[in-house]
């Protein structure tokens, strides 16, 4: 047995080529995830709103609700019915317009919500007398909660663009 049979070997052992081979069978329909995008966007908005009204917001649990939902709001992502960019079997020009306006739509809510979030912050800052550091960690925190945005508002954005496909 040669090095590339063996490597071959270490790569079926980490299950990463039967993970991908699934994606790509997967990649024909997609799930319809109408209501579950909903949870993580639910749980980063319960993260930066708890982070913001805590004194101490490093001591809260919103950076954990943050990190929760980024990863729900990943997988989510991975399964929804946005086919991947490097996916080509069966992506056809519906499939590509799909894609774009689920980003576009991401992009747009997110842009809006930053500017409004930002206006809040300040706002916060000054009516409430939060010091240096506590500003400074909010700023990442709304980085993080405007970043799991982008990844889950385009799977809920394509979920209700598109009907499910009856399986014949």
């Amino acid at each position: 047995m040669g090095l590339p049979e063996r490597l071959d070997d270490l790569a079926y052992l980490t299950r990463i080529p039967q993970m991908s081979a699934l994606f790509a069978a997967k990649a024909k329909h997609g799930l319809h995830l109408r209501w579950s995008p909903i949870v993580p966007l639910a749980l980063a908005t319960a993260g930066i709103v708890t982070a913001a009204a805590d004194p101490h917001p490093e001591n809260t649990l919103g950076l954990s609700l943050l990190g929760v939902a980024q990863a729900i709001g990943a997988i989510l992502s991975l399964l929804g019915p946005i086919k991947p960019f490097g996916a080509l079997d069966g992506v056809d020009e519906r499939d590509r317009q799909l894609r774009r306006d689920g980003y576009l739509a991401a992009f747009a809510v997110t842009s809006v919500i930053a500017f409004l979030a930002l206006i809040a912050l300040a706002g916060l800052a000054l009516i409430e007398h939060w010091d240096r550091n506590r500003l400074l960690f909010m700023m990442p925190m709304l980085a993080f909660y405007l970043s799991c945005l982008v990844v889950t508002i385009p799977t809920l954005y394509a979920s209700w663009a598109t009907r499910p496909i009856e399986d014949e």
